[in-house]
């Protein structure tokens, strides 16, 4: 059996062949673009695979009969009313508050559910506690006033990922 290096060496000489009376610098970029292809080609495989793996897993849950939970609410809450949707009570979705604007994150329980480490922001308009990155109870309980610019780009940022990964279903009322 041949030894890691004697297997280098022969690649090398190899490439170096096949690549004798080519210009360097072509032969420099060309090899450049291909290593910075790797990674993106081995992450689109390993995406295609876990997709593959969610499609199964959601026609599993299908068959057996456990549709995802649909929002039974569509439409204005007040702060107290949003309350009541923490995951305390499995029959309702899990909501939570960015800007005013309610979103349903049922489809990531795992996060927001009541074992949840992010299950303290359901509930409630949570904006000012995202923008901070902070799980103070004052942080949580807070508005939006008074924010830095960086805290409301942060918050531009949750408000922009909760807007493409979770569906848009109501907005918090006085």
């Amino acid at each position: 059996m041949e030894s890691f290096a004697d297997l280098a060496a022969q690649l090398a000489s190899s490439f170096s062949a096949l690549v004798k009376g080519y210009d360097p610098l072509v032969v420099m970029t060309t090899t450049m673009v291909l290593l910075a292809a790797v990674p993106m080609v081995l992450s689109f495989f390993v995406m295609r695979r876990q997709a593959r793996k969610k499609e199964a897993a959601t026609s599993k849950a299908g068959d057996e009969g456990e549709a995802e939970k649909a929002p039974t609410h569509f439409g204005n809450l007040t702060k107290e009313q949003l309350k009541a949707y923490t995951g305390k009570d499995p029959s309702k979705p899990l909501l939570v508050g960015i800007k005013g604007k309610i979103y349903d994150v049922t489809a990531a329980h795992e996060f927001y559910g009541p074992d949840g480490p992010y299950n303290l922001f359901t509930g409630i308009d949570a904006s000012r506690a995202l923008a901070k990155m902070s799980f103070k109870p004052e942080d949580l309980a807070g508005g939006i006033e008074g924010l830095s610019q960086s805290e409301k780009d942060i918050l531009f940022d949750w408000e922009q990922k909760f807007q493409l990964k979770y569906k848009y279903v109501g907005d918090i009322v006085d």
